[in-house]
């Protein structure tokens, strides 16, 4: 006698979801099953409310507990979709790039500012560690400007490439494979400095939730030292430039203070440092020649 399958409506397979996330500790866990079921179905979040009694197929139950055991595991729900939103725009993530997170997109609302302010037109401007390329590509959207965009990894340049031109930046952005620390690398000719540099020292990394340190790239996390090398490094060559170009870098949770500390030793005076909407140091601003 053939054994009689379960037939799942949309309702019912959310709420066991929800329950077995929250038992679980995800956050948001009714907003995650439900997108994890859109991207099964096809359907939009909407539509999935409008049809809470319709049957799901064999085959959508079966894609739809695949993701879910993932997400019980806290593999990130952006890397089981693929996708993210960045500053309104859609990227792709895999396991070689660092999730692009909500408070960054201050980063790129203060360099649009700059470019806006400062009257510099088409502006050249350098990142440091692109990763998915959610900040070059989310500033070349919203602005005229033509950027170059360093990565150590190859497999994260990839990335960033699909991005770029899914977003249709790819003439405005050049994607490199290219140590930062490279000695030839220097900041002559460009306008503007733009970097959300890994600033977790490697003692913390353990410590870092689940979702985190165990499934984001280690060497997006951090410069496997103290987390400062790249904020050293940038005002390293900062001074080193004639034309010195206006810098903006994110600040990690409780770097303020060590920060502020190098630039002291670093002579540089001219720079603030601005607040995200939870009232913590996010971006470092040093002025640029136009500036000082």
């Amino acid at each position: 006698m053939k054994e009689t399958v379960k037939t799942w409506t949309v309702l019912d397979i959310l709420k066991v979801t929800e329950a077995a996330f929250r038992e679980r500790g995800i956050t948001n866990p009714r907003l995650n099953a439900e997108l994890l079921l859109a991207d099964t179905t096809g359907d939009s979040r909407i539509n999935l409310y409008l049809n809470f009694e319709k049957p799901l197929t064999e085959n959508e139950v079966s894609g739809y507990r695949d993701k879910v055991k993932r997400r019980l595991k806290f593999e990130p729900l952006q890397y089981i979709r693929g996708k993210t939103e960045f500053y309104s725009l859609e990227f792709r993530v895999t396991p070689d790039v660092l999730i692009p997170r909500q408070e960054t997109e201050i980063l790129v609302e203060k360099v649009l500012e700059y470019i806006k302010e400062s009257g510099i037109e088409c502006p050249k401007i350098l990142e440091i560690g692109t990763g998915s390329g959610c900040i070059s590509i989310a500033i070349t959207a919203n602005s005229e400007c033509n950027i170059r965009a360093f990565d150590v990894s190859n497999e994260a340049i990839k990335v960033a490439e699909l991005n770029s031109a899914a977003n249709g930046t790819a003439e405005k952005v050049k994607f490199e494979a290219k140590d930062f620390f490279d000695p030839e690398v220097t900041f002559e000719g460009f306008d503007i400095i733009v970097s959300n540099p890994p600033y977790i020292s490697a003692q913390d990394v353990p410590g870092l939730n689940e979702e985190v340190n165990g499934y984001e790239p280690y060497i997006a996390l951090t410069d496997d030292g103290d987390g400062l090398s790249f904020y050293k490094k940038i005002f390293e060559l900062y001074n080193a430039s004639q034309n010195k170009p206006a810098v903006f870098l994110e600040i990690g949770d409780g770097k303020k203070e060590a920060i502020v500390k190098l630039l002291s030793e670093s002579d540089i005076k001219n720079y603030n440092i601005h607040n995200d909407l939870m009232n913590m140091p996010r971006v470092l601003e040093i002025k640029g020649t136009e500036n000082i």
